[in-house]
């Protein structure tokens, strides 16, 4: 018996971490999608209401984009 109990929590340790694995990559997509949105109407906003901020709401922006992908492959990695 105790063989049994041991591969069913062996199951259930490797099912939950696959399902947080995957709760995360879905969060870091969508948030790669929001972080490229945001830097899109960025763009579009300094092109219509150019402002000293300009550059450095872009180089925001695309910092957010960088460090979106990042967390996407270190979490890839990681698991």
């Amino acid at each position: 018996m105790p063989i049994v109990e041991a591969s069913n929590n062996l199951f259930i340790n490797l099912n939950t971490i696959f399902v947080i694995k995957a709760f995360f990559i879905l969060f870091l997509v969508f948030y790669i999608f929001f972080a490229i949105m945001l830097f899109r109407q960025v763009q579009i906003m300094t092109k219509k209401l150019p402002t000293q901020l300009s550059p450095l709401l872009k180089f925001i922006g695309l910092l957010n984009v960088g460090i979106s992908l990042a967390l996407l492959f270190m979490v890839i990695g990681i698991f």
